[in-house]
Order: C-alpha cells, then sequence, then structure tokens
C-alpha cells in the first residue's frame, strides 16, 4: 500500500493534524457508488492492465483512474471499457490514462460514431405493415 506523505521537499516539514492520504480507502468509496456490474466490469480491466502493465501497477494511478471517472455514468463507462478490451490496448503498453480518455471522450465522439456505424453496417429496413384482404 503506498501512503503519500506531503512534505516540503527543502526542509522536510509536514503538518503534524494532516492525515496521511490512504488511496486504498478512496478507491472502495468511489467503487460503492457504482453498480454491481459495472464494479465487476472495472475490477478485471484493473487487473488486466496492472498485470500487463507494470508501470501501471501503483495503487495511485489507480486512484487517479477512478476519481477521473467519477463523476461519468455506468452505460458510458462500460462502453469504453469495452472498447479498451476489444483493442487489446492493455497488451500495447496503453494504461489507465488511456482508458479515462476513451470514457471521458465517449461525450464527444458519440454522434460521429454513430455516423459512421451507420455507414459501415448500414441502418435497418423500414417496417411495411402489410394490408389485409
Amino acid at each position: 500500500m503506498t501512503v503519500l506523505n506531503y512534505k516540503c521537499p527543502c526542509c522536510g516539514y509536514s503538518k503534524p493534524t494532516a492525515k496521511a492520504f490512504n488511496p486504498s480507502r478512496k478507491i472502495a468509496e468511489l467503487k460503492r457508488e457504482r453498480s454491481k456490474s459495472t464494479r465487476k466490469i472495472m475490477r478485471q480491466v484493473v487487473s488486466n492492465i496492472t498485470t500487463n502493465i507494470p508501470s501501471e501497477n501503483e495503487l495511485i494511478k489507480e486512484y487517479y483512474f477512478y476519481q477521473g471517472v467519477s463523476k461519468v455514468s455506468d452505460a458510458v463507462v462500460k462502453y469504453g471499457i469495452e472498447a479498451y478490451t476489444n483493442s487489446n490496448s492493455h497488451y500495447k503498453g496503453k494504461g489507465f490514462k488511456y482508458l479515462t480518455q476513451i470514457i471521458l471522450n465517449h461525450k464527444l465522439n458519440k454522434n460521429k460514431l454513430k455516423e459512421y456505424e451507420r455507414r459501415m453496417i448500414g441502418k435497418p429496413p423500414s417496417v411495411v405493415k402489410l394490408k389485409e384482404d
């Protein structure tokens, strides 16, 4: 567990009344705000990132990820994680910051993504009502 001590780099002074920052407690609080299915998906992707990217295996980086996506809805988080895992980005060395940006930029890119998806797949046929004789 990493606990950050906020000390002055020059003299080493730290406030005696300040509590030490505990990222694991904050992570638990941020996880509780999510639904059960979203927590499961987030736990899986965090596990993939921390096992496959050694530089991302720090508790504070995990905390920054959870904090960064704390104001985003569960549906957008699920979409971003699905896009991240489908592209196998954790094998390419892309970690928490990349995933956070996928999730945060979904709102900006949503309209263009719909347009391109419609071009690739096409639109469904219209419903035709048959007249009965």
